[in-house]
């Protein structure tokens, strides 16, 4: 068999979280790892027997024998990598955000018209069975006609004024909804097959001043908090509540669904169940399994019941479905299941119309391929 060698930029939390999906993908192989920190890309190639180790990405990118490039760096250095990638004739699976601004992914998204690859971004939510079973049924038609979405994405990663970290520097011209909320987003657009039109958004610094392990002040010019009208391209409605400042929350991400026939919810913090709410019934709670999931999402299913099938999994899955498109070439042909650089085009699209809603405090549209 002629495994797809895979390399790794990024060894913070991210990165080590895709080596463990290279690593139960069957199409894939580990071949290099990549950090400016060189105690941390020797040990962690130490940890998964990888003989090749990078301190500087370009020369990772420039291996010939890297067919993919896991790009699991911080933000502001994503653009860069993608387009390096690209034009190596590398197949990319990058971390959100795609590019700092929608201009920036537009352009990615040009490029790689002219460089055809495979090009996967990790919003590995989408990719949980549930949620597949979500989508599922809205593909037949079963829950009826969608009258509107709404949920959350909390964190308490920034709830209090002491919390800072470097992380918060260079996130763009957003931070909360630009690490968190478009998660949510991507998640609500693969399950209802619609995107964002136009949002009403108000954000909010709860802390304008963070102070780091030393006591020294670092003013935060972007958000921590966001609450946020939607309105899909069909005209459904939509409401997120999103935050990193929120108490007892640790990765608090909620998704429901209201539809003529009956409701769907899903709790990232609960992944294997989907609570069916219907009228005069109550709710009842599905485990995904393939006696009664749809054929649709069999293929998501990796573990019997009762054996929770996580965080991991979902990004198992993306992941393992981007080797096989490359496997199978089928990247060139059909649409995937994973999301795409034209979902992250969308992302930072969302992004963009949130901060200028906020700002002019009125609907703004959302732009579009």
């Amino acid at each position: 068999m002629n495994f797809i060698n895979a390399g790794v930029i990024g060894m913070g939390f991210i990165g080590p979280q895709h080596i463990d999906a290279i690593c139960r993908a069957p199409d894939a192989r580990l071949a290099a790892v990549c950090d400016a920190d060189e105690n941390a890309a020797h040990a962690t190639a130490e940890r998964y027997h990888v003989e090749k180790v990078y301190t500087d990405w370009r020369q990772m990118i420039a291996d010939p024998d890297i067919q993919v490039v896991h790009n699991c760096t911080p933000h502001f250095l994503h653009e860069a990598i993608n387009e390096a990638a690209l034009l190596a004739g590398k197949h990319v699976y990058a971390e959100k955000p795609l590019a700092q601004s929608a201009a920036g992914a537009r352009r990615l998204i040009g490029l790689a018209g002219e460089h055809p690859m495979a090009l996967g971004l990790n919003h590995q939510y989408r990719m949980n069975a549930a949620v597949q079973e979500m989508k599922a049924r809205f593909a037949h038609g079963l829950p009826g006609r969608p009258l509107m979405l709404w949920g959350r994405y909390l964190q308490e990663s920034a709830s209090q004024e002491t919390d800072w970290s470097p992380k918060m520097e260079n996130t763009g011209i957003a931070r909360c909804i630009n690490d968190i909320g478009i998660h949510w987003v991507d998640t609500a657009c693969a399950v209802l097959g619609q995107p964002v039109a136009e949002v009403m958004a108000e954000l909010t610094t709860h802390y304008p001043v963070r102070r780091g392990p030393d006591g020294a002040a670092h003013p935060m010019t972007t958000e921590d908090t966001g609450m946020i009208l939607l309105r899909f391209a069909d005209g459904t409605p939509g409401q997120l509540l999103t935050s990193k400042a929120s108490n007892g929350h640790k990765n608090d991400l909620r998704l429901t669904v209201d539809c003529e026939n009956y409701s769907m919810e899903w709790r990232q913090e609960e992944p294997d169940r989907l609570r069916i709410g219907e009228k005069g019934v109550g709710t009842s709670v599905i485990y995904p399994n393939p006696r009664t999931c749809q054929s649709e999402t069999r293929p998501y299913i990796t573990l019997p019941m009762g054996h929770v099938m996580g965080w991991a999994d979902a990004l198992r899955n993306s992941v393992d479905a981007f080797y096989r498109s490359i496997a199978d070439e089928s990247w060139r042909t059909s649409p995937q299941p994973y999301a795409s650089f034209e979902d992250g085009f969308r992302g930072m699209a969302f992004v963009e119309a949130c901060v200028r809603s906020s700002k002019e405090r009125r609907w703004v549209k959302v732009e579009q391929l």
